[in-house]
């Protein structure tokens, strides 16, 4: 399927994962609404996607002005936050955050803009970004797997509430990606090698790989409540 000139919504679209997306989407004909939480950061990528690719469309959006009367084609619910440490020591602010961001951001950016897809009557896909942790669980992330795995159940619930719609909803779990996120978990060398040593690649990951995936999910259309493990053969 082609994807020249179909408008895609990302959250958390100015780093990491969601940035790849966006970029990967954009690469491929893709107009962008570049959401995220930084009025600073919006506008850098901003104006790196309109420099970059001037035959389409891209627009930052500061998070929680969403641009209704556009037709979005594709969602992709990137942003994301991680507070982890032992349940027993987390903090009420730390726990509502999570769950805040992860999941209920998740919930109703798609309640936004899926409504507005069934109005336009022209389908849709939905790309939800968990994480590996949702389907295996580790200690010291209680809530945010929660979170993550929340994701999966509303994942697979709302590609049955769209699919008669011809709206695709899916899921992608990525593993031990290398982001900003990640960053102080992966300071101490002996922990990154530890991590390297349980994935059989024998590698991290890269956001480029779970951008492939978004563009994969985005391109299929027959997947439908679909969860996509990329993480190097960590959960196998």
């Amino acid at each position: 399927m082609s994807l020249l000139q179909k408008t895609a919504l990302i959250t958390g679209a100015t780093r990491g994962i969601g940035f790849a997306i966006a970029n990967t989407l954009a690469n491929h004909g893709v107009n962008t609404l570049l959401i995220g939480r930084d009025s600073q950061r919006v506008q850098d990528a901003e104006r790196i996607f309109r420099e970059k690719y001037q035959d389409t469309q891209h627009q930052g959006v500061v998070l929680d002005k969403l641009i209704k009367e556009k037709k979005i084609d594709i969602l992709v619910n990137a942003a994301g936050i991680s507070r982890d440490g032992l349940l027993l020591r987390m903090k009420d602010d730390d726990l509502n955050e999570t769950m805040t961001v992860n999941l209920f951001g998740t919930m109703r950016v798609s309640q936004i803009i899926s409504k507005s897809m069934i109005q336009k009557r022209q389908g849709g896909c939905i790309i939800n970004i968990s994480s590996v942790v949702g389907v295996y669980g580790n200690a010291g992330q209680t809530v945010y797997s929660a979170s993550k795995a929340g994701i999966i159940g509303f994942t697979k619930s709302l590609a049955k509430e769209l699919g008669p719609s011809q709206i695709r909803v899916n899921a992608i779990a990525p593993g031990f990606i290398e982001t900003d996120m990640t960053a102080d978990l992966l300071k101490s060398q002996e922990t990154k090698d530890k991590l390297i040593e349980s994935i059989p690649l024998q590698r991290l990951g890269h956001v480029d790989d779970v951008a492939e995936a978004a563009l994969f999910l985005a391109q299929s259309q027959y997947m439908n409540g679909a969860v996509l493990n990329i993480d190097g053969g960590l959960t196998l």
